[in-house]
């Protein structure tokens, strides 16, 4: 187990290293909930570990007290004139300042080595205290070690301090010292009944045991603490209130919040933890869907491919009725006759083929598309999203991840920049179609009719001789060939283009962003544990602190 050192001074320095790991913890995480407010308060407290407030009538001699009791004949002289009527709060520092806290409350500091253990607060007379009990009792009086209320020895009986007295009393009694300054205006047995009377007064209002000391800041001043009465009450103040052995307990009791503010960061660290790996269970289960959508997407295509195929089978059946219809002597001598044949044929087939793409295939699609592909983008797109209040939650900085609606703009922006082979734009957004409309700006624009077109002049070339010279056979097979190639394969290669492309800049673009969102979420995931664990160790060390007061965690 080990040991606190000795020396107060080491314990300070220990917890303020402990204070500054916590605070940097809660920067690096992001991490607040009103822990660092009170890293703050508890550093403030370490910085200056004792405070003394002191109340007192304007007239009761209070400054010059405060000069005698810290040895500081010009407190109360410096240049940034702590004499005024408003709640001052003095500490020490090198280089003199004033500075306004609030409306209320000024801080002065003071360069004197006899205030770098203290803090005092100087409060403005009684009136003032009446008019503003509230804010003193909430914002002073809990964080007073000791609550020194000067009275003039000469009149100690004045109602309204005793009365406000009363009212603190019950919570902050045991911190009162009631000080008589100005004992040398009275005589040694009128002090004594000043003494005994100021001492009831402290009982009638609930103070069983008062301290009272009656001093005098005139003769400490001039040298004689023989007599001045400073001796007994700062060793009063050292036994009970400011010694080593209350710094001590003070280090003590603020070790003893450190460990509780620990517990509070571990506690919302592990709240983090849980929340992030929640969060990867979700990413993990929408990349599994987009998977299986993308797959079913696959699917989808062969099905479609399949009945263009059937499609094509059919018109190629009509085609050859058709051309059993025509008379030789149009192909062999009426060529205009049968040139004309075949542009009504191109036509017809141009029209059927997108009377096919508008009442089967796009229907199919946009089908597909509402059931299938765009509910698993939107639940990807609300993923994303909170990923990335997540992880601008926890404080990272340097540029952030992608917000849904930039993944939208990514991936309409990647489907907008393709082309129609047939030199139309592809029609798709994420709010609109994905693959329907693309379809209709493929096939309803002049690529459905270069397509037909190189059908027909194929047959119109290559199918003459043969239907002359009555191969039939022959002519079935080469009319099955021209349209597999010339219409089938050419449309089956330009849907499985349009619809690939489509699917790798949707799906493909989501499946990538989220992948990459998981592996940024497990490095903040190893960053809370990595982080938990060194907190972890950093309160065992506070627990296993022993101070010389006796007390162990």
């Amino acid at each position: 187990m080990s040991k606190t050192p000795a020396h107060p001074d080491e314990v300070k320095k220990l917890l303020l290293e402990k204070i500054k790991t916590l605070e940097n913890v809660c920067d690096e995480l992001n991490i607040d909930g009103g822990i660092k407010d009170r890293l703050s308060k508890l550093k403030e407290r370490l910085e200056s570990p004792f405070v003394i407030t002191v109340f007192g009538e304007v007239n009761a001699g209070k400054s010059s007290f405060l000069n005698a009791l810290l040895g500081i004949p010009d407190l109360c002289k410096t240049d940034v004139d702590i004499c005024t009527d408003r709640i001052t709060v003095i500490k020490y520092s090198e280089k003199p300042y004033r500075k306004e806290l609030d409306n209320l409350t000024e801080e002065v500091g003071v360069n004197n080595p006899l205030l770098k253990g203290f803090t005092i607060v100087d409060t403005p007379g009684i009136n003032s205290v009446l008019e503003h009990h509230t804010y003193i009792t909430e914002k002073f009086l809990p964080s007073s070690d000791v609550i020194l209320v000067v009275l003039p020895a000469l009149n100690p009986h004045t109602k309204q301090i005793w009365e406000w007295i009363e009212r603190i009393s019950k919570d902050f009694g045991k911190k009162l010292v009631f000080i008589l300054q100005q004992k040398d205006l009275l005589s040694p047995e009128g002090l004594e009944k000043i003494v005994r009377r100021t001492e009831q007064y402290a009982r009638d209002r609930g103070i069983t045991t008062p301290h009272v000391f009656p001093v005098s800041a005139l003769w400490e001043l001039k040298g004689k603490s023989d007599v001045s009465g400073f001796e007994p009450l700062r060793t009063f103040l050292n036994t009970h209130y400011t010694g080593e052995t209350q710094l001590l307990v003070k280090y003590e009791t603020a070790r003893d919040e450190l460990i509780k503010l620990y517990s509070d960061c571990l506690r919302r660290i592990e709240e983090l933890k849980e929340r992030a790996e929640n969060l990867k269970k979700r990413l993990e289960e929408t990349l599994k869907l987009l998977k299986k959508r993308r797959q079913t997407a696959e699917e989808y295509k062969h099905l479609l491919l399949q009945s263009v195929e059937n499609k094509v089978t059919r018109l190629a059946d009509r085609v050859s009725e058709k051309l059993e219809s025509v008379p030789i002597w149009d192909i062999t001598i009426r060529r205009k006759r049968f040139e004309k044949f075949l542009e009504e044929l191109k036509e017809e087939i141009t029209e059927e083929l997108k009377e096919f793409v508008e009442g089967t295939l796009i229907p199919k699609l946009e089908l597909f598309e509402s059931g299938v592909l765009k509910p698993a983008l939107e639940e990807a797109i609300k993923r994303v999203e909170e990923f990335r209040k997540f992880y601008r939650q926890l404080g990272k900085k340097g540029e952030s991840p992608l917000r849904g609606e930039e993944v939208v703009q990514l991936i309409e922006r990647g489907i907008d920049e393709i082309n129609a082979p047939g030199g139309e734009r592809a029609v798709a957004v994420i709010g609109g179609s994905l693959l329907a409309g693309a379809l209709i700006a493929l096939l309803s624009g002049s690529l459905l009719v270069d397509i037909t077109g190189g059908l027909i002049s194929a047959i119109g070339i290559s199918l003459g001789s043969l239907y002359i010279l009555g191969k039939k056979r022959k002519l079935e097979r080469e009319m099955r060939k021209l349209f597999e190639e010339k219409l089938g394969k050419r449309l089956k290669k330009e849907i499985t283009s349009l619809v690939e492309d489509r699917l790798n800049k949707t799906i493909g673009v989501m499946i990538e962003h989220l992948q990459d969102r998981i592996k940024l979420l497990e490095g903040e995931m190893d960053r809370l544990e990595r982080a938990r664990q060194w907190l972890l160790r950093e309160m065992a060390s506070l627990k296993r602190l022993e101070l010389s007061s006796g007390k162990k965690q």
